[in-house]
């Protein structure tokens, strides 16, 4: 048996079939600002350090409250990306069970048309064969008809004919 295809191929690959490197771009394309969130923040961290190093209190200062920032940011994005992804996960998941739904009741309709053009088949056959039995029982009653027909004229020939106009 062959394989038909199905609507539902193609879809998303299972998470927990991904690799490593699958599953990372997977989620940076669901949620594009959490990698450049946690980039811009490592950067922040980077620059920190450097001014720390080289005693630049001020710089320094500004860079870690750009890292609180920008943590903030990040944070913010990964809880607004997991409440919209949890969304369309949910209306995607909807939207499977809508289309199994339609293809159950387009089942069904073809089912009860089936059924339909079974039962109108079936009385068509019923008509017809009440017909053949009308038709035999005319055919026969026409049989008797000229039997009896046949009869009189042989009883009218055997009789002479001034006896049978009196």
């Amino acid at each position: 048996m062959s394989h038909l295809p199905s609507s539902f191929d193609g879809a998303e690959q299972d998470v927990d079939d991904m690799t490593f490197y699958e599953k990372m771009v997977y989620h940076c394309k669901q949620q594009p600002l959490v990698p450049l969130g946690t980039l811009a923040t490592t950067v922040a961290v980077i620059l920190a350090a450097q001014n720390v190093r080289t005693g630049n209190k001020r710089n320094a200062q500004k860079y870690f409250r750009w890292r609180v920032g920008l943590q903030g940011a990040t944070l913010v994005a990964l809880v607004a990306g997991s409440f919209i992804y949890g969304k369309s996960e949910k209306d995607r998941i909807s939207k499977e069970d809508e289309l199994r739904e339609k293809a159950k009741l387009r089942e069904k309709l073809w089912i009860q048309e089936l059924e339909r053009r079974d039962d109108e088949t079936k009385q068509r056959k019923l008509r017809a064969e009440m017909a053949r039995a009308k038709a035999l029982e005319l055919n026969n009653e026409t049989l008797g008809l000229q039997a009896e027909l046949k009869k009189l004229q042989s009883q009218n020939s055997s009789t002479p004919p001034s006896e049978g106009r009196k």
